[in-house]
């Protein structure tokens, strides 16, 4: 199956060089993390494109048949458009729709963040972005998101690290990881973000834009570099933080996902 999306390309990309396995079905991708179960867009379904009416349960069942002990259901869409997808949840399932976002120069914050430092993690580092995660998470997100989970997403991504394809960015204010963000090479130049986040409490200080600004630099300063994406809540305050950097929504991408109380079988 070719992948016709760019975050879905990018997202693929990502996970099989962290060490998920993507099987390819025809009509569609299967990507499974052994080592972390609990990683919902680790663990999913990619359809080609949206089924036929009627046929939501099918691949709902679907899923179920390739992920018989997954306490989750997860199906992205591979269409550039958003899709209809009222039959999924009607079936139970929740839709989200991101913004892709795209760049090839970024512009300057108008209010850069000087009060802290921004720098790569450390190897020595990287539980504080954990520790970042598991803070912003609701009580319910903390239940259902443990630290091992976390832990399993860090060491996924310190092998990309380790690869030398991008690295994992922080800022420290006042000695605590008050932000973070990662950026990797997905191939052909294209440099793509993943798990933009800052502490609640830091928020409005431009610390977001000054890190996204920074990191993007550095990107398209290495070799071969000419494009960087971002995927964004379309409701979510972020975006116009990416707008006003110089980032341009380019398409939208699907996603269907559901909690499930117990083993499937």
């Amino acid at each position: 199956m070719e992948i016709t999306s760019l975050a879905w390309r990018t997202d693929i990309a990502i996970l099989e060089q962290s060490g998920s396995t993507v099987t390819d079905c025809g009509t569609h991708l299967l990507v499974t993390t052994p080592d972390n179960p609990a990683f919902r867009w680790g663990n999913f379904m990619l359809l080609q494109q949206a089924p036929l009416p009627g046929g939501a349960r099918e691949v709902m069942g679907a899923f179920d048949s390739w992920f018989r002990t997954n306490r989750h259901r997860a199906i992205g869409v591979d269409a550039g458009v958003e899709v209809d997808t009222a039959e999924f949840a009607a079936a139970g399932m929740e839709a989200g729709v991101a913004e892709v976002m795209t760049a090839e120069r970024l512009v300057a914050p108008e209010r850069p963040f000087v009060e802290g430092g921004i720098r790569p993690l450390t190897s020595d580092e990287w539980d504080k972005w954990v520790d970042l995660e598991l803070g912003a998470m609701g009580q319910e997100g903390r239940q259902r998101e443990s630290r091992d989970y976390l832990r399993a997403r860090a060491r996924a991504e310190q092998r990309l690290v380790d690869a030398g394809l991008g690295r994992r960015w922080g800022v420290f204010v006042d000695g605590r990881l008050a932000a973070s963000a990662g950026i990797y090479d997905t191939g052909d130049g294209v440099y793509r973000y993943r798990a933009v986040l800052t502490h609640s409490r830091q928020r409005g200080r431009g610390i977001c834009s000054t890190l996204i600004h920074r990191m993007g630099q550095w990107a398209l300063a290495r070799p071969g570099a000419r494009q960087l994406v971002i995927v964004a809540d379309p409701d979510g305050p972020a975006i116009n933080v990416y707008r006003r950097l110089g980032f341009e929504t380019t398409e939208t991408v699907t996603e269907l996902f559901q909690m499930l109380p117990g083993r499937i079988a």
